[in-house]
């Protein structure tokens, strides 16, 4: 009971208003010397952080502090923000957006196009995947365009055309929102009159996420996914050399949102398909999320440029797989190199890319 009473708050009231303070909790640097950056030593660079609503940015003041990595906080929101970066002798500014509601995608975008398009700065995680990140449509046309294997997917705009299509197939099928971390904005739709449901609120009030604010709202648009059932979630990251594999744990219809993802030893082709497409796209900082079906194949069915970090500790599975192209195989060390969300791995990539400096 306390539980419904709690999410019928967050969506009355405005889910940022209520998780603020939890937010603030995530960044122990607030008011210290360490809030707005430092200093570690006078003749080295210094890398821009930029906040965000979410307290996210901690993770990469954390791996500064513990790398002794001059830094400096800008916060985008600003009126001012672009006269900061143009007076900023920054080489790369490292971006950690929290996204949960359509305005906060656009603010993003707008942000990183300026960045490194207008403003000509190096931005880590790179723009194709924050550009990807937390938005359905775009990471459809761009697994579409390429060739990647994914479920079967379908974007409607119009209502006439997304009853059409709901009158040619067989249910259940799955509707998603653009965005939605934690599967706060996917149903599994078992029947006609669900799906109808579905459309008819996608094309007039628009479609909240759950546990999200009345205002957060989906409109003019539905994007309906083949239903696949039983099937297995592995994640699979990379940063820089490192990999890692996480396997998530399906609690009741979801894998994703349900809390439960543990270390795990991926299929090698896993492995190999996660390098093949950071390689050729070349983006160094990726997650890609795969179902691996019943009959065998493994589809993407998610890019991130960020992801959740909740502590696991198993001495024989917590690590990262390393790639030796003379060898062509994989190698698996064990070690904590998840630290800060990968934080760390990120300005060590920064560090040798565009800092010339070798750990």
């Amino acid at each position: 009971m306390m539980n419904k009473i709690r999410r019928y708050v967050k969506i009355l009231v405005g889910y940022d208003r209520i998780e603020k303070k939890n937010w603030e909790k995530r960044n122990p640097y607030l008011n210290t010397e360490y809030a707005n950056g430092y200093i570690f030593n006078e003749n080295e660079p210094v890398i821009t952080i930029f906040s965000e609503i979410a307290q996210e940015h901690a993770n990469y003041i954390k791996a500064c502090i513990e790398m002794q990595q001059n830094y400096e906080v800008l916060n985008p929101a600003e009126p001012n923000w672009i006269s900061k970066v143009r007076n900023s002798a920054s080489p790369a500014f490292l971006i950690w957006p929290t996204i949960y509601k359509p305005i906060l995608k656009q603010f993003w975008d707008e942000r990183i196009y300026t960045l490194k398009f207008q403003l000509k700065k190096n931005i880590f995680p790179s723009f194709d995947v924050l550009w990807l990140y937390e938005s359905k449509r775009k990471t459809l046309n761009w697994l579409e365009v390429n060739d990647l294997p994914h479920p079967k997917t379908m974007v409607f705009f119009t209502k006439n055309e997304a009853i059409d299509f709901i009158n040619t197939i067989t249910f259940p099928i799955v509707s998603k929102t653009d965005q939605g971390a934690s599967a706060s904005g996917v149903y599994i739709l078992k029947t006609m009159s669900q799906a109808k449901a579905k459309i008819n609120k996608a094309f007039k009030k628009g479609i909240t996420l759950k546990n999200k604010g009345l205002n957060d709202r989906h409109q003019g648009y539905i994007i309906f996914q083949e239903f696949l059932p039983d099937c297995n979630e592995w994640r699979i990251i990379r940063v820089g050399d490192s990999y890692f594999c996480r396997f998530k744990i399906r609690v009741g219809e979801f894998h994703s949102g349900s809390g439960d993802i543990e270390w795990a030893k991926p299929p090698q082709v896993l492995l190999d398909m996660t390098r093949e497409i950071s390689e050729k796209f070349e983006i160094p900082n990726i997650n890609i999320d795969y179902f691996e079906t019943t009959d065998g194949r493994f589809l993407i069915n998610e890019v991130h440029a960020l992801w959740g970090g909740k502590v696991i500790h198993d001495p024989e599975l917590e690590g990262r797989y390393l790639y030796d192209k003379e060898k062509n195989e994989w190698t698996f060390e064990k070690g904590d190199f998840f630290k800060n969300r990968c934080a760390n791995l990120r300005i060590e990539w920064v560090r040798n890319n565009w800092l010339n400096k070798k750990n």
